[in-house]
C-alpha cells in the first residue's frame, strides 16, 4: 500500500465480516500513518413506516449505532487515529457520499453485511461501492 495514504474508510455494521474488515484495516495501516474512518449507516429507509418513526425510535437507533461504533473503535490500537461517523439513509449512497467528503484513499469493507440475502457472493452495498468508488476498494470475505 502507498505510504501517502491519509484516510482509510471502513464501513461497518455488527457483522463478523465487518469485524474482519476492521482487522484488515489494522494490518494495512500497521504503521499508523493513516486516519481510519469507521462509518456506521443506519438504514432507516428499510423500516417500512419510516415517515412515522417517533423521536424516541430514532434516538434508540442512533444509540445502537453509537454502541456499534464505540465497540468497533475499541478494536483498534490506541496509537491509531480513528474517526467514528454515524449516518442515516441508504448505506451504499451514504458510504459513497462520505468517501467523497473526506477524499478517502482506500475503502476496506466486508463482502456482505447483515442484509436480507445471506447467500449472495457480493452484497448489493459492496457491489455498489466497488462499481462507483473513485479509490481502491478492498473487499474482505
Amino acid at each position: 500500500m502507498s505510504v501517502n495514504m491519509k484516510r482509510i474508510l471502513v464501513p461497518i455494521d455488527s457483522s463478523e465480516i465487518a469485524e474482519r474488515a476492521m482487522q484488515q484495516a489494522i494490518k494495512v495501516n500497521r504503521f499508523g500513518e493513516a486516519e481510519i474512518h469507521i462509518l456506521y449507516v443506519a438504514d432507516i429507509n428499510k423500516l417500512a413506516i419510516n415517515s412515522y418513526l417517533s423521536g424516541n425510535v430514532l434516538l434508540e437507533i442512533s444509540k445502537a449505532g453509537e454502541r456499534i461504533l464505540n465497540a468497533a473503535c475499541d478494536e483498534f490500537p490506541e496509537s491509531m487515529h480513528v474517526v467514528k461517523v454515524y449516518r442515516t439513509g441508504d448505506p451504499a449512497e451514504a458510504i459513497m457520499d462520505y468517501a467523497k467528503e473526506i477524499n478517502t484513499d482506500l475503502i476496506i469493507m466486508g463482502s456482505r453485511g447483515l442484509g436480507l440475502v445471506r447467500g449472495v457472493l457480493l452484497g448489493s452495498v459492496s457491489k455498489y461501492v466497488l462499481e462507483h468508488a473513485k479509490c481502491p476498494v478492498l473487499i474482505v470475505k
